[in-house]
């Protein structure tokens, strides 16, 4: 596997995609229970972990499950340390360092970033980190591409050498040291209940997934410092003997290429399944599996600490276990423990969830303030041995209605609100109730148009009734006000940037009828306006003075416009 795939998004890049449009994402539906929820030990643990509501974590299912389409098609050409899910906006993000490559970006359904380094400069300056650091540095933890901050990032500990750290941040101003006394260590260890299993008399590690090989052969996968002595032999948890460990020798990596390892399950009594144990709230069935992205919600499920969820925040890493060096892996904040190396790291909903990565090691354990815990990408794993992951066919459950959020509009003025739903079993069967007077509801598509004709704020009500007669809604607020007036526009005044910094303000817009469009012409070259919001933002990557025009146009076509001065200076 190349880990460094060519960058789309780097300075002089020539890359060409042939992108399909992807559907945009929804607004945050707010926080409630759904009344049609199932049972799910994913949701239940999500809800926990990431404090969401069932609305706000089956909204960030959907919006991931579409970035996850978008990342698929530019993965290719952006390789996956340029890409993160931004879970405010539900949409996938991709830095890029011209207009070119943002309307690519755009075109499969992602949201441009423009930085003045670009992952393609990013991965070249963490290739000069991993030569500088060797077989490893004393105090020197970590390191890897952070592509939202547009930063390599390396990670150090107090008994870095000072010198060593004056060295590192000279290779390039690309280069952050942070300080950070967590020290990565594989997880193994005795624990008792739970999906684990055990190598040998050895201490227990966990399963991470069931797969095949050519021909038929029976295997799971688990981490490779779990399987690391040949042909061990492999005990579940009733004790009972699964197969053998390491075949031959040649299956367990545990070094720079990565931490991962294959058992062969010999025993008629151990069927192979595509499910990861929800420790007490039902199985998940894995339908496939997905690359790790920054700000991915994930689960894992181990024999320790069983299911714990987080989100992705660094891909791509190298860690420092003290007795091994491994590129490639990812970081979660979901907490673990020893015993749980090996185990399922799956995003997603219990009866449509991907595998992820093997949990490989961490840090602090649960209820640590710094939690970080590290996973082995599985389809690196899969690859290595020509495997094919036990799966299922997803389970649609019923249908859910993606919220719009709250509208407003307009009187005289033609709307349109189109409807969407995830789940289920097509056809679909819409209704609605409560709609603003002059509005009406296609049953078939969704969608809602029409003229409103009297003014006031609507309780609406969206519902669906899918093929097998299983119904989900949504409802939501819209407001529609009466004839006349247009938005106004408030002057943010003269601004100073500096090259290479973070960069934002909040243009401001009342009156009229909203939702607004921003746009803006005469931006400093590294800044861009939010079409959605009117927030300006990025990072300058030239000096000079730019008189900047932002307009603001309402749902009744009317606009309003001001001008004022953005002074980027060098930063010294």
């Amino acid at each position: 596997m190349n880990r460094n795939a060519r960058l789309l998004c780097s300075a002089g890049a020539a890359a060409v995609l042939v992108i399909a449009a992807m559907p945009a994402a929804q607004a945050d539906p707010g926080p409630g229970p759904s009344p049609n929820a199932p049972a799910d030990p994913m949701l239940k643990a999500m809800r926990r972990d990431l404090g969401l509501s069932t609305h706000q974590v089956q909204k960030r299912w959907a919006d991931e499950a579409r970035a996850r389409r978008a990342a698929q098609v530019l993965r290719p050409a952006v390789g996956g340390a340029g890409m993160w899910f931004d879970a405010h906006a539900g949409t996938l993000v991709v830095p890029v360092v011209d207009d070119v490559h943002a309307r690519q970006v755009r075109a499969a359904g992602a949201q441009p970033k423009l930085v003045p380094y670009g992952p393609a400069a990013l991965v070249r300056v963490a290739g000069q980190v991993s030569r500088l650091v060797g077989a490893g540095v004393p105090g020197v933890t970590a390191w890897g591409v952070d592509a939202p901050a547009d930063r390599v990032t390396v990670r150090v500990t107090g008994a870095a050498d000072p010198a060593f750290r004056q060295r590192l941040q000279a290779l390039s101003p690309a280069v952050n040291v942070v300080r950070s006394d967590t020290t990565f260590h594989q997880q193994g260890g005795d624990v008792v209940g739970g999906e684990y299993w055990k190598p040998g008399t050895e201490g227990s590690c966990s399963i991470g997934f069931s797969a095949t090989g050519s021909g038929g052969s029976r295997h799971m996968l688990s981490a490779g410092h779990c399987t690391n002595d040949a042909d061990q032999a492999a005990y579940g948890k009733d004790g009972t003997r699964l197969g053998t460990s390491n075949v031959g020798g040649t299956h367990s990596i545990n070094a720079r290429e990565g931490d991962f390892g294959l058992v062969d399950v010999t025993e008629a009594s151990w069927k192979l399944t595509p499910t990861v144990s929800g420790y007490g709230g039902g199985d998940i069935t894995v339908t496939g599996s997905a690359e790790p992205t920054v700000g991915m919600s994930i689960c894992h499920s181990g024999g320790n600490t069983k299911l714990q969820c987080g989100t992705v925040t660094q891909i791509n890493q190298t860690i420092d276990y003290g007795n091994v060096i491994i590129d490639g892996l990812f970081v979660t904040d979901a907490c673990s423990g020893a015993g749980d190396s090996g185990g399922s790291y799956v995003t997603g909903p219990k009866n449509d969830a991907k595998a992820v990565g093997l949990h490989s090691g961490g840090g602090n354990a649960c209820g640590a303030s710094d939690p970080d815990t590290i996973g082995q990408p599985i389809n690196e794993a899969v690859a290595k041995w020509g495997l094919t992951l036990v799966t299922a066919t997803a389970n649609p459950g019923g249908p859910t209605v993606a919220s719009p959020g709250d509208q407003s509009g307009q009187v005289g003025t033609a709307v349109r609100l189109d409807g969407k739903v995830s789940g289920g079993t097509a056809p679909y069967s819409w209704s609605a109730t409560g709609l603003p007077d002059g509005l009406a509801i296609d049953g078939s598509t969704g969608t809602i148009s029409g003229t409103p004709t009297k003014a006031g704020s609507f309780k609406a009500t969206v519902s669906v009734k899918d093929a097998a007669n299983k119904t989900g809604s949504a409802s939501f607020t819209w407001t529609i006000g009466a004839t006349g007036g247009a938005p106004t526009l408030t002057s943010p005044g003269g601004q100073n940037a500096y090259i290479g910094k973070a960069f934002s303000v909040q243009l401001k817009a009342s009156g009229g009828a909203t939702p607004y469009r921003w746009s803006a012409t005469g931006l400093p070259a590294g800044l861009s306006i939010n079409a959605a919001s009117g927030q300006i933002a990025g990072s300058p990557t030239t000096w000079g003075m730019s008189n900047t025009t932002v307009s603001v146009t309402d749902q009744a076509g009317k606009k309003a416009a001001v001008t004022f001065l953005i002074t980027v200076w060098n930063s010294w």
